[in-house]
């Protein structure tokens, strides 16, 4: 596990806000999460209310690369949990080493150390890689009361083929991944082979970030073949039309990698109670950056009938 130090190079990252007034929200703590030491960050720890979400970032970042939605999420009312994933930021684990089972292990660890602690009103917001762990984390535990999935995908059904435009050497050795990792599970590749994330984001303040992120120490530019492989595999715990937590979908009109017409398909095999399905106009895939407010003003209102 890295040293947990304090450290601002995160208020890069923070484009609206005071990031030090952000920093004065949050508590930082180390939990034991699925057998992982596994580093949190808590918005409003002793504010007073019942209501909980648990935060999941997205590829290769940490949680305080969305320090500033967090911040906003708290700000409407809600305890924010925001771990860094095994394998990413401050946590334990081998850098970019992970299959969704054990992604899904910590964020059930995590909602039973809240039950326990604070109260059984939680529910769970993923960005990208994260909002698809967020459909997975619903699928495994309907202890969870909301999962709002900021793209969502199901791996088993050949979702990155819809997701990543392969080219270059991926484009080879993307059908032997599965078969290679069993032989080289910890052989790592880079994420930038599949992701430009300056692609990601119309902003021209973001892109400025991006560069920031490409030398942040807590940035993982590699995953494992495992981590590929299962981002490529790994099944839902149930049948997404079996899942009975009420989820709301959010995507950007322009994303240019989840497109609204593969987000609505797999909306409309949703059969909860509650379903919502949002489509930011003329947004791009980094919403939780560009359009927090825009995004608010759909989440904000879902969640509180909700929980």
């Amino acid at each position: 596990m890295k040293d947990n130090t304090k450290d601002d190079y995160w208020y890069r990252y923070v484009f609206n806000e005071n990031p030090h007034k952000i920093d004065e929200t949050i508590e930082e703590i180390v939990l034991k999460l699925n057998d992982t030491e596994i580093h949190v960050d808590i918005f409003g720890i002793n504010s007073d209310t019942n209501k909980n979400i648990i935060f999941i970032h997205g590829t290769s970042v940490y949680s305080k690369f969305y320090a500033e939605f967090c911040y906003n999420i708290y700000q409407k009312g809600f305890r924010v949990f925001a771990p860094d994933l095994v394998g990413h930021g401050l946590s334990g684990g081998r850098r970019g080493h992970f299959t969704m089972e054990m992604l899904t292990k910590v964020i059930y660890d995590l909602t039973t150390y809240i039950r326990e602690n604070f109260s059984e009103k939680i529910g769970v917001i993923g960005s990208s890689l994260g909002g698809i762990t967020a459909l997975y984390c619903v699928a495994n535990d309907p202890r969870l009361k909301a999962s709002i999935c900021h793209n969502a995908a199901i791996f088993n059904e050949d979702a990155y083929k819809e997701i990543i435009k392969l080219k270059g050497i991926l484009k080879i050795l993307a059908p032997t991944i599965p078969g290679l990792s069993k032989i080289l599970p910890k052989l790592r590749l880079s994420v930038l082979l599949y992701l430009d994330f300056k692609e990601l984001t119309k902003s021209d303040l973001v892109r400025e970030s991006i560069d920031i992120l490409m030398k942040d120490v807590l940035f993982t530019k590699k995953y494992s073949l495992t981590s590929f492989k299962t981002q490529m595999r790994a099944p839902l715990a149930r049948a997404i039309e079996e899942i009975e937590v009420p989820i709301m979908f959010i995507n950007g009109e322009e994303d240019n990698l989840f497109s609204v017409e593969y987000m609505k398909r797999i909306f409309e095999r949703l059969t909860c109670d509650h379903k919502k399905l949002v489509i930011l106009e003329k947004a791009s895939h980094l919403i939780f950056q560009e359009n927090i407010q825009e995004a608010l003003d759909f989440i904000i209102p879902w969640l509180e009938k909700i929980i």
